[in-house]
């Protein structure tokens, strides 16, 4: 019967069997200085390679300290060319209510102990709302092209039943007027972006904004009116005293004022009102109106 033939590959031995072959014996000998041998058997094994491996790990090896070296030259650039972190804050605002310039384009170096803020929202939060401008006019227009666009002939039933019913096309009366509770808020310091009008808030019909050029008073310099009204005379004068105050002052020749001549001139001004009324209705008197008030017999 013929030997079985051994099928495995035939190659180069593995370290394993390198160091078992070259420590053969060494492994029941005593002291320190064979395991040191077997140490030092076992580590030139393992660095023991072929030429192309080494040449392998000596590219790879300068590919990694050309990137290192060249990550070294790009931090050296920046850190040659950063500008000084300087931002200034004006005087009397604290600076935790202003952002952080640096933080913003991503490379503040102080971190934690930053003295301006580090909260991106901190701008829309110290944002004011401006009281020349009425935040609802933008959704009153974008509801006026929606309602343009919006026809009828694509109306269905249903569609038709509720524009009926919402009075679709008779939008809400608007006014010039501006609101007292908005200028009330205004005065007190209570206008801002969380102010609910209490005249129906958003479908209040009065405006929500301050007249062009208006100059609104702060509140010391109301205090300061209210504490001049107090101080003057006019809080406590009467109107007897202040007309004949007031009538001390006309220069001239004047006319004294008596009851007769008060009859006198309120007759002649009824008169003369009554005179002005017909003449506007005679002029604007048609057939129809003469026919409805008697006067064409």
């Amino acid at each position: 019967m013929p030997a079985k033939k051994d099928n495995a590959p035939k190659g180069k031995a593995s370290t394993t069997k390198i160091v078992e072959d070259k420590t053969f014996g060494m492994k029941n000998k005593k002291g320190s200085t064979a395991k040191k041998q077997i140490a030092q058997i076992a580590s030139s094994a393992a660095s023991a390679k072929t030429p192309e491996q080494k040449r392998k790990d000596a590219e790879k090896a300068q590919r990694e300290k050309e990137k290192a070296a060249s990550e070294q030259a790009k931090r050296e650039t920046a850190e040659l060319f950063k500008p000084v972190q300087v931002q200034k804050v004006p005087f009397g605002v604290d600076p935790k209510t202003v952002l952080c310039q640096f933080f913003k384009l991503g490379n503040c170096e102080k971190g934690k102990r930053c003295k301006f803020s580090h909260d991106l929202a901190v701008e829309r939060k110290g944002e004011k709302k401006n009281l020349y401008q009425d935040t609802r006019e933008g959704e009153k227009e974008a509801e006026e092209e929606e309602r343009k666009k919006d026809d009828m002939a694509d109306w269905d039933e249903e569609k038709l039943r509720q524009v009926v019913t919402s009075k679709h096309g008779n939008p809400k009366t608007t006014t010039d007027k501006v609101c007292k509770f908005f200028i009330e808020a205004v005065e007190n310091g209570k206008y801002g972006w969380f102010w609910q009008c209490p005249n129906g808030g958003d479908r209040c019909m009065y405006k929500h904004s301050l007249p062009p050029g208006f100059i609104l008073k702060t509140k010391d310099q109301r205090a300061a009116e209210k504490a001049l009204m107090d101080k003057s005379p006019l809080k406590t004068l009467t109107l007897e005293d202040f007309l004949e105050s007031e009538r001390h002052k006309l220069t001239g020749t004047l006319t004294p004022v008596t009851a007769d001549s008060f009859a006198t001139w309120k007759k002649q001004r009824l008169d003369k009102k009554q005179a002005e009324e017909e003449a506007r209705m005679a002029k604007e008197a048609t057939g129809r109106a003469m026919f409805e008030m008697g006067d064409w017999g």
